[in-house]
């Protein structure tokens, strides 16, 4: 069992990947220190939100919140992704990697040569983005020289990059595991207080939406590959490292989250509550072993 501290490699998986709050809440709840954090997609969501300093609860509090129908009209009118991105730069614009306060690396896949690309200086909303960007769903993000998507692309939970930046044990956080015959939606967390100050970060999404009209206008995001032909380079570049990388064993939490869709961000508490379970399933087989 971990007694100290944890170096965190948060994988990706849409609304999936919202039960990393879960495991995050126990983690605080045994007083475990969090010294770096690697995050791929949603993952990289989750690990921003935590290196600025939000608490799980903060969290909890934030996408319990969200008017999840009226932000999917928004994204929908945005055939582009803009407004996706647009807030996230509203939620993390104007902060630096590097002057958070915890280290923290975002996880992409350049789309060209299929290599990992590890963003962990530079402007935390437009590496939030890049990491974020799902092939298909999501355009390709242009940082430096390179034309970047989603991480889970090239590892689809950051353990090589977390090995890098490791200044304390690993746990991995894998939301991609199939579902099974048995799981089912009990809830093993108890509900957070309803009076729960929002965080500043949930007042300033709201503002953003308020401001939002039915069409969102192209805002200069590099429209040079398809959509189809990112799909496809993106599975051929996942197929070939899946093939021929070997996985390196380090801790995982495995929540089971099979069962709801890659979209399903209105059934927050449920996923939070499977997060939460997983990892008071792992410390309990620690404790055993």
């Amino acid at each position: 069992m971990i007694d100290h501290s944890l170096t965190l490699a948060l994988g990706g998986g849409a609304a999936k990947g919202i039960a990393h709050i879960g495991v995050l809440k126990g983690i605080e709840e045994d007083g475990i220190g969090v010294t770096a954090i690697a995050g791929t997609s949603m993952g990289s969501i989750i690990g921003a939100m935590a290196a600025q300093g939000m608490g799980a609860v903060e969290m909890e509090a934030l996408f319990r919140a969200i008017d999840w129908v009226r932000l999917g009209r928004i994204m929908v009118t945005s055939v582009s992704g803009a407004a996706f991105h647009d807030m996230l730069r509203e939620s993390f614009g104007g902060v630096l990697i590097e002057d958070l306060r915890t280290p923290y690396a975002a996880i992409c896949c350049d789309l060209d040569t299929g290599e990992m690309v590890v963003l962990d200086a530079g402007d935390l909303a437009e590496a939030v983005c890049a990491s974020s960007s799902i092939p298909g769903v999501l355009p390709s993000r242009i940082i430096g020289d390179r034309r970047l998507v989603d991480g889970a692309v090239a590892e689809p939970v950051p353990v090589t990059a977390a090995l890098a930046m490791a200044s304390g044990e690993i746990l991995a956080v894998s939301v991609v595991r199939p579902p099974h015959r048995q799981e089912n939606g009990g809830n093993i967390m108890t509900t957070m207080p309803v009076q729960i100050e929002l965080p500043s970060v949930f007042r300033r999404i709201e503002g953003w939406i308020r401001r939002q009209r039915a069409q969102t206008t192209e805002n200069g995001i590099s429209a040079r590959v398809s959509r189809w032909e990112s799909v496809f380079r993106s599975f051929h570049i996942m197929q070939h490292r899946l093939a021929t990388s070997s996985r390196t064993e380090v801790p995982m939490i495995e929540p089971r989250v099979g069962r709801f869709g890659w979209f399903d961000f209105h059934r927050v508490d449920e996923i939070i509550a499977a997060g939460y379970g997983a990892y008071r399933e792992w410390v309990q087989e620690g404790l055993r072993s």
